[in-house]
């Protein structure tokens, strides 16, 4: 029991201290993630056992409709043939007055015009428009997951070029103490870049704290508990583009006049006439015979049509209707159409734009860097003040945080261009 123990906390420790590492998120993990979690899956899982049921409701339609009926009634009075056969030998007896039945009916379907197939297909048609829906709503979440992910990826930046610039000011402080410590330079110099220094602790917090907030939404948005100590990777630079377009909304719009084509069948259905097989067996008194007081088993069997063809136009004037909601959904189509290529072209703008962007800002950042390095040797040798100085060193590092900033923009634009494709 004692090595058992032993070897439980040695577990529990070994768990403790490995396990608070947890592996890096890519953005691949988390649109993955985001997308088996979702509860839309539920609905997709419900959404096919609701089916299952319509259709085996609907095959019902060929089961045989059987009815249960009973009856007892007395009348006051009944056939009496006895003034007719008065002058005869024979006598008839007449009907009690007291009848009594117990009966089933019996209907069984043997064309129905193709109704209940039309309606199969409309409850199939619209169940495969549902998917597309969650799938649609299942892509705006991925796409949102990919805001919250680069969000991130800009704070985390962001907080690397402040801490690094933080610790080159600590450096330069040092310099600067020198400084004042042999009477080249100010006190107030120094007061400078201690304000400095706190500017920039204080921006970092910000950054942490709004690096919080993101983890928190990230863990919304993947169901799932996600730390303070959790990472994220840079993904890398895909390259080219494909051009193809799988949005789940396109085959929606296919499914949808799928479902008024089905429709249109079904008003086509009911200009048809219907044929069925009947029954009816009983016990009772009397039956057909009604001259038989007796109790006794009967039945009758037949065959029988339905037609309503006079309809005065409504068929005509549904399949007019559905013409028209046809028409519609392809406008709709062609609209979204035209967003999704305005929303396409502008990441490939926006994509161009960072390109130029970035070369232009690697060209700034050396530039910053060098006239910083020379206000830092001029502030050391007293020939400017540490407000110069800092100036020279805050456009260096918006210069930093620019370049960083545009990185990954660009990114981000290579990822909405394949989410808008449909192609993660």
């Amino acid at each position: 029991m004692r090595k058992l123990f032993l070897i439980l906390a040695v577990v529990s420790w070994y768990a403790g201290v490995f396990g608070q590492h947890a592996e890096p998120l890519t953005i691949a993990d988390c649109l993955r993630i985001a997308g088996e979690r979702s509860p839309l899956n539920r609905q997709k899982q419900i959404s096919g056992e609701a089916l299952s049921f319509r259709i085996k409701n609907l095959t019902t339609n060929w089961y045989p409709a059987i009815g249960l009926n009973a009856q007892a009634t007395y009348n006051s009075e009944t056939i009496d043939f006895s003034d007719i056969l008065e002058n005869m030998p024979v006598t008839i007896p007449s009907p009690p007055l007291d009848q009594y039945r117990i009966w089933a009916d019996i209907n069984q379907p043997l064309y129905d015009g193709g109704i209940t197939r039309a309606q199969k297909d409309i409850e199939k048609a619209n169940y495969e428009a549902d998917m597309q829906q969650v799938e649609s709503d299942l892509l705006r979440i991925r796409q949102q997951v990919s805001v919250v992910y680069f969000s991130i990826l800009i704070t985390e930046k962001n907080a690397d070029v402040l801490r690094v610039s933080l610790d080159e000011l600590k450096e330069r402080k040092k310099a600067v103490q020198a400084g004042v410590v042999h009477g080249v330079l100010l006190p107030e110099n120094m007061l400078a870049l201690e304000a400095e220094e706190i500017k920039l602790e204080q921006k970092l917090t910000e950054l942490k704290l709004n690096r919080v907030q993101l983890f928190k939404t990230m863990s919304i948005l993947l169901d799932s508990t996600l730390t303070e100590e959790q990472t994220i990777t840079e993904p890398v630079d895909p390259g080219s583009m494909d051009q193809s377009v799988n949005r789940p909304e396109l085959v929606l719009f296919d499914k949808q006049k799928e479902v008024l084509l089905a429709n249109q069948k079904l008003v086509s259905s009911s200009d048809l006439p219907r044929f069925f097989a009947y029954g009816q067996t009983a016990y009772g008194r009397p039956g057909y015979n009604m001259l038989s007081d007796k109790f006794h088993t009967f039945y009758s069997l037949g065959i029988g049509m339905k037609w309503n063809f006079l309809n005065y136009g409504d068929n005509r004037r549904q399949k007019k209707i559905l013409d028209i909601q046809k028409e519609v959904v392809d406008i709709k189509k062609k609209t979204f159409n035209d967003q999704l290529n305005i929303q396409l072209l502008t990441e490939v703008t926006n994509l161009k734009k960072y390109d130029e962007l970035i070369e232009q800002d690697k060209k700034i950042l050396e530039l910053r860097k060098a006239i910083t390095a020379a206000s830092l040797s001029k502030l050391t040798s007293g020939i400017i003040t540490s407000n110069d100085y800092l100036s020279d060193l805050d456009a260096e590092i918006l210069a930093k945080l620019q370049y960083e900033n545009h990185r990954i923009l660009k990114l981000q634009a290579i990822y909405n261009y394949k989410l808008l494709q449909g192609n993660l």
